[in-house]
This record gives structure tokens, C-alpha cells and sequence, in this order.
């Protein structure tokens, strides 16, 4: 009796252990929400996507400028009194002195700051006296600085790379219209991620958008302004910039007159207007060169942003597919385990 009520009671103990790891089991399939699965699908977001900024295309306008050398003379020549000529000034009319003959100093002289049109420039005397100045070491550092125009952004010719944007199938492990307890579950917990990450791929997108909105807005500001710098106005404002120097030189070269050695006037002034000639010579030539529209390098602008929008796009498809594609793949398990472990029968 002894040995009998032992394997009884050994046989219960069997069957109690048995049931209640069953009964474990049973629960966990049901309750996903407690998975380290779960626990990973509640954790999963889009992976950071850098986005790419779009160039600053647009034009810089080129620029005339006088040398340094030319600012030292004309501010020293309203310094000069009867005893006081300045290194500058004297060194300026000695330089100029050997540098052009008599007749050259004369046609110089009688050259105006009204007078010096575009005519006036295209006249061979006056172009050779330019060349021969360009070519003088000692009068270079007189003569005014351009600085051309120049498209700034433009790409390095190489494409924006193309991002894959892939795909996420969203079919599920099992059969439509399964409404087992432990499934119905785990497609919930998939539901709400999904949820997530599509509310974090639209931010994206609105970032995106916005910024390719704002880079249109700017291409338009830039294009206004290319097209204000590219108007004859601006040039011929320039030119006057030109002559205004000249002007100012001139007049103090005027007061200083009385003060200056035999010579020097007449030097002086021929190089001011070596100096006026130079500079409104360098403004012709700015308003000559052209390196594209201003429509041009808006359409440039405009293809680049709209490409750059494309790409940042790709990116942001991509990182969300990749988050979507490991979201469905948690599902999957969760529901495979569903079946597994008898939730599903």
C-alpha cells in the first residue's frame, strides 16, 4: 500500500509540474506585450538621417577697387604744404616721369574726368598708353584691382548619389481574418509602431519640404539681386565711384600745386588720370564679360535644389523601410510564436 500511494503521489507531483509549465507557456503566447520581442518593437524608431543642405548658387559680382598705393597718394597729396612734400607724392611723379614720353604726359593732361567716355578709351592712344602702363613694373601698383565675377555653389559635376529606397512587405505570418487571442495582439503592438514611425517619417518629409521651399525663396532673392547687379545702373555707378576719386585727387592735387617742384604737377596729373582711365577701362570690362545669366544661374539653383530635395527624400524612405521592414519582422516571430506554443489552435 506504501509503495503504491508513493507512485501516486509521484504521479501527481509529474502532472502538477507538467501543467503548470503548459499553463506558462499558454500565457506568454498570449500576452506578447511581455516579450523581449515586444519589448523590441516598443524600443524601434527610424534610424537619424542626415540631410543634405542645399548649395548657395548665385552670382558674385565682380568689383573694381583702387590699389593701395593709390589711396597713400591721394590722401598724402592734401597733406602737402610749402614745407612738406611727401615720399609718396615725390616718388609717384618721378616714377610716372620716366615711365611715359613728353607727348604722352601732354595727351594725359588734357584728359577729364567728364571727357573720359567710352570713346575716349577706345581711342588707340589711349589704349596704348594703358597697355604700356599694365607693363610697367613701377606703375603697376597704381593702377586699380578687378576682381571678376564668379558663380558661387556650383556642384563638382559629380550627381547627388541615389539612395534605395527598398520596400517593406507588410503581410503577415499567417492567414487574413485570424482573430486568435495572441495574434490580435502582436498586430496591435505592430499597429501602434507603425503609427510611430509614420508620424516620424512625416516630420522628415515636412522638414524637407520646408527647406526646399526656403532654398526657392532664396533663388528668387538671389535672382533679384543678380539682375540689380547686372543693370547698366549698377555699372555706370561704378564708374562714377571712378570718377569721383579722380575728382577728389584732382582737386588736391590743385591746392598742393603752389607747394610742388617743377614737374610734379604735370605728372601728377597724368598719372590721376592714368589711374581714372585704368579704372573705368576694368568697369567696361566687368560689364563685357559674361558667364551666364541671371536666369541662367537660377535654373542652375533650381535643378540643384530640386535634386537635393529628391535625395533627402530617398534617404528618409530608406530609414523608414529599413525600421518598417525589422517592426514586421518582430511580427513575425511574435506570431510564430503564437503557434508555437499553442496560441493559435
Amino acid at each position: 500500500m506504501k509503495t503504491r500511494a508513493l507512485r501516486l503521489l509521484s504521479l501527481l507531483m509529474f502532472l502538477t509540474f507538467f501543467l503548470y509549465d503548459c499553463k506558462d507557456k499558454e500565457a506568454d503566447s498570449l500576452q506578447p506585450a511581455d516579450t523581449e520581442l515586444s519589448n523590441q518593437l516598443d524600443k524601434l524608431e527610424m534610424a537619424p538621417t542626415t540631410l543634405e543642405e542645399t548649395p548657395d548658387i548665385k552670382l558674385v559680382p565682380g568689383k573694381v577697387e583702387t590699389s593701395a598705393k593709390t589711396e597713400e597718394l591721394n590722401k598724402s597729396l592734401s597733406t602737402v604744404t610749402a614745407g612738406n612734400i611727401p615720399a609718396s607724392v615725390a616718388t609717384a611723379a618721378e616714377e610716372i616721369s620716366t615711365s611715359f614720353t613728353e607727348a604722352e604726359i601732354k595727351a594725359l593732361n588734357q584728359v577729364t574726368p567728364a571727357q573720359a567716355t567710352k570713346t575716349v578709351l577706345n581711342s588707340d592712344q589711349v589704349r596704348a598708353i594703358l597697355s604700356k602702363a599694365t607693363a610697367d613694373a613701377k606703375l603697376q601698383g597704381y593702377l586699380s584691382l578687378l576682381t571678376a565675377a564668379k558663380v558661387d555653389g556650383l556642384p563638382d559635376g559629380g550627381r547627388t548619389g541615389a539612395v534605395t529606397e527598398g520596400t517593406a512587405s507588410q503581410n503577415a505570418a499567417v492567414e487574413a481574418g485570424n482573430v486568435d487571442d495572441c495574434i490580435a495582439r502582436a498586430n496591435e503592438k505592430f499597429d501602434r509602431t507603425k503609427e510611430r514611425l509614420d508620424d516620424a517619417k512625416a516630420r522628415e518629409l515636412d522638414k524637407i519640404n520646408d527647406a526646399y521651399n526656403k532654398d526657392l525663396e532664396r533663388i528668387q532673392r538671389n535672382l533679384e539681386k543678380c539682375t540689380g547687379e547686372n543693370s547698366a545702373e549698377h555699372f555706370e555707378a561704378l564708374r562714377q565711384v571712378g570718377i569721383k576719386i579722380a575728382n577728389d585727387a584732382l582737386a588736391a592735387l590743385e591746392k598742393a600745386k603752389p607747394f610742388l617742384k617743377p614737374g610734379q604737377y604735370e605728372y601728377l596729373k597724368a598719372l590721376i588720370n592714368v589711374q581714372l582711365l585704368d579704372y573705368l577701362a576694368k568697369v567696361n570690362q566687368l560689364e563685357a564679360a559674361k558667364i551666364g545669366t541671371c536666369t541662367e544661374i537660377a535654373a542652375i539653383a533650381k535643378a540643384r535644389a530640386e535634386e537635393v530635395k529628391n535625395s533627402n527624400t530617398a534617404r528618409v524612405e530608406a530609414s523608414y523601410n529599413e525600421a518598417l521592414a525589422k517592426a514586421i519582422e518582430l511580427r513575425n516571430k511574435m506570431i510564430e510564436n503564437c503557434h508555437n506554443q499553442g496560441g493559435g489552435k
